[in-house]
């Protein structure tokens, strides 16, 4: 076997590095496509809990009878109020995934999000 040329191992060793670097391209295209469905996923999730916190609070107000004001808030307004609350906190959980996604893309991939190809907007 003939000994490799200096310029042999270079020619080498620049392929494995082109090699690497589209690896990288490509998991980082996955990761973005991730983080992408994540984000959708989410958004679709939380539309979902406050057509969900509706349904709960219309059914509340039509099964529990009004109380007069003097002994307090009836039930259904309590219920209603704390549906209301989760819904928002529903809202700041999602508000701080996608802030935490977009300063840390390796949290969406680390979390396992499908990389179903949705694209962004």
């Amino acid at each position: 076997m003939a000994a490799a040329t200096p310029r042999d191992t270079l020619d080498a060793s620049l392929t494995r590095i082109g090699d690497d670097l589209i690896g990288l391209r490509e998991i980082v295209d996955k990761m973005d496509h991730a983080q992408d469905a994540l984000l959708v996923n989410g958004t679709s999730l939380q539309g979902q809990v406050e057509t969900l916190s509706n349904l709960i609070a219309h059914m509340i107000e039509v099964l529990t009878p009004e109380r007069p004001e003097e002994q307090g808030p009836s039930l259904a307004d309590l219920l209603s109020r704390l549906i209301t609350q989760q819904a928002a906190l529903a809202g700041l959980m999602r508000q701080t995934l996608e802030i935490v996604t977009r300063l840390d893309p390796t949290v969406s991939a680390a979390d396992g999000a499908p990389a179903n190809g949705a694209g962004r907007s």
